[in-house]
C-alpha cells in the first residue's frame, strides 16, 4: 500500500479511537431516590471514582451525611423536592448515608 493512502487511514484510525476510549474511562452514575422518608435503593454497590446521584422526591428538605470508612463524616447539604446532590465516590470502602433531619433515611454504598 502506497504511504498517500496509509496515512488517511491512521489518521482515521486515530480520530475514531479518541471517540470510543474516552467513553470508557468516564465515571458510572448510580441513581438513588429519597422519597416516602426512605433512601431508594438503601444499598448499592459501585466502583471506585463513580458516582451516586441523590434526587429527593419527596416534598420535603433532606439532608446528606456520608459517614465514610476512615471514621470522618462529610455533609453534603441540603436538597429539597426535585433537586439532586451528585457525590462521587475515589476509595474502596462501606459508606454510611444518613439524612439528619430524617434519622430513620440510611443506606449504604459499598465502593470496591
Amino acid at each position: 500500500m502506497s504511504r498517500t493512502r496509509t496515512a488517511p487511514r491512521i489518521a482515521s484510525l486515530a480520530l475514531l479511537s479518541c471517540l470510543i476510549l474516552p467513553v470508557s474511562v468516564y465515571a458510572a452514575e448510580t441513581a438513588v431516590d429519597q422519597r416516602d422518608l426512605k433512601f431508594v435503593p438503601d444499598a448499592v454497590t459501585i466502583k471506585a471514582g463513580d458516582r451516586v446521584r441523590f434526587t429527593d422526591s419527596d416534598h420535603i428538605t433532606h439532608n446528606i451525611t456520608i459517614d465514610n470508612p476512615d471514621g470522618t463524616s462529610s455533609d453534603k447539604g441540603m436538597d429539597t423536592f426535585g433537586q439532586d446532590i451528585v457525590v462521587s465516590f475515589a476509595k474502596p470502602g462501606v459508606y454510611h448515608v444518613h439524612c439528619k433531619i430524617h434519622p430513620m433515611m440510611k443506606m449504604t454504598i459499598t465502593v470496591k
